[in-house]
C-alpha cells in the first residue's frame, strides 16, 4: 500500500500512521469536506500535524493522510477523533465517510533519518515525487549502505534539500522503502534525473547498477500536498541570530 512520510521532526525513532484511501470519484467533494472535519478534530485534540496529500499521477482517486505517532501506547486509549468529538461523534463521522470510500488501508512506518536528507524549512514544497522500492529479502543492510555511501552523496551533489526515507513496518511489507522528494513545481521534473545531473550519464548508470540484487522493483507516483485538508507541521524555529 502506498505510504508517505512528511514529518520534519528529528526525534528518534520517528513513527507515522499512514492511511491510504481510495474514494468513489463521484463523491470527491463530500469526501474532502469530511477530511476538513477530521483535520479540525485533530487540531482540537492537540495533534501536532496531519498532512493530507492527493495522488495526481498514479491512482487519481487516492488520498493519503500522515499522522505522527510518538509511541504505540498512544493507541491504547481513545482515538484522536473520540477525544475531540466523543465516541458518538466519531462513529457518526466514520459512518459518513465510509459511504464515499472504495477502500482504505493503514500502515505504520518509521523514518530512516540516517539515510535521509532533512533541511528544516517552512515550505518544503507543494508537490512530492514518491518512490516505492521493494527490496530483495535480507537486503535491508545492503540498501542502507548503498544509500549512505552512494545515493545520498549524489543527491547532495545535486543540491537536493530534502529527501525523506521511511520503512513500512506494521500493516505492509517490511521490505518496502518509501523515498519522498518534495518539489515546489512540477517543472523540476523537466530538468532530468537527479542522478544524471549530479554524476553524468555514465556515473548515473554505475550508481543504478549498484542497486542490482538489492532492489527488486521500483514504482513512482506524484502527489500534491493539500493544505486546505491538512494540519501542517509547525514551521521550524529560526536560529536565535535570525530572530
Amino acid at each position: 500500500m502506498p505510504s508517505i512520510s512528511m514529518g520534519q521532526a528529528q526525534s528518534s525513532p520517528q513513527w507515522s500512521v499512514i492511511t491510504t484511501t481510495q474514494i468513489k470519484p463521484e463523491f470527491r467533494q463530500e469526501y474532502e469536506a469530511i477530511q476538513k472535519e477530521i483535520t479540525a478534530a485533530y487540531k482540537k485534540a492537540g495533534a501536532p500535524s496531519r498532512p493530507v496529500v492527493q495522488t495526481i499521477i498514479g491512482d487519481l482517486d487516492e488520498y493519503v493522510s500522515i499522522a505522527p505517532l510518538g509511541k504505540f501506547g498512544e493507541m491504547d486509549g481513545p482515538s484522536i477523533l473520540a477525544k475531540a468529538l466523543g465516541d458518538a461523534g466519531e462513529q457518526r463521522l466514520l459512518h459518513r465517510i465510509g459511504a464515499y470510500l472504495l477502500g482504505a488501508h493503514r500502515v505504520t512506518s518509521i523514518a530512516l533519518n540516517d539515510i535521509s536528507i532533512r533541511t528544516p524549512m517552512a515550505d518544503p514544497g507543494a508537490f512530492a515525487h514518491v518512490t516505492f522500492l521493494r527490496l530483495a529479502p535480507g537486503k535491508g543492510a545492503d540498501f542502507a549502505a548503498y544509500m549512505k555511501d552512494d545515493y545520498i552523496p549524489a543527491m547532495r551533489k545535486a543540491d537536493v534539500a530534502n529527501l525523506w526515507l521511511s520503512q513500512t513496518v506494521f500493516g505492509g511489507n517490511p521490505n518496502e522503502r518509501v523515498m519522498v522528494r518534495p518539489m515546489h513545481k512540477l517543472a523540476e521534473i523537466d530538468l532530468g534525473p537527479l542522478t544524471t545531473r549530479a554524476l553524468g550519464l555514465e556515473g548515473a548508470r554505475q550508481l543504478m547498477a549498484k542497486q542490482n540484487g538489492i532492489v527488486e522493483s521500483v514504482h513512482y507516483t506524484i502527489v500534491r500536498v493539500r493544505p486546505d485538508l491538512s494540519l501542517m507541521p509547525a514551521p521550524p524555529e529560526k536560529p536565535k541570530a535570525e530572530q
